[in-house]
């Protein structure tokens, strides 16, 4: 399910303690330029084997450079019974307000 970015910092906001922030982009990509406080699951690494760890409790945010990731990244853990939104990119994301870091 496709979300704006805007979308993704109302749910943020509105249950801070739920929500997971997931950027399956590489590491490499995160470590340039990342939404503060975001998890980085490579979604090119065993993406599939890493959600297998992740609380089914969550409400998941999940975004990447440009959106291809995310999106695949969504159906799988949909499929898996996570209940997973695709924003987009990190772009989208700092674009709609969230903090963001560099570096």
């Amino acid at each position: 399910m496709r979300i704006t970015g805007t979308e993704a910092r109302e749910k943020f906001k509105a249950q801070p303690e739920k929500v997971v922030l997931l950027d399956v982009r590489t590491p490499g990509e995160y470590r340039q330029l990342r939404v503060k406080g975001s998890q980085n699951i490579d979604f090119y690494n065993g993406f599939d084997r890493q959600v297998e760890k992740l609380d089914k409790g969550k409400i998941y945010i999940v975004f990447c450079a440009s959106g291809g990731r995310s999106q695949a990244a969504v159906g799988l853990m949909r499929s898996k019974g996570f209940e997973a939104y695709n924003a987009g990119s990190v772009g989208d994301m700092i674009q709609a307000g969230f903090e963001y870091e560099r570096g």
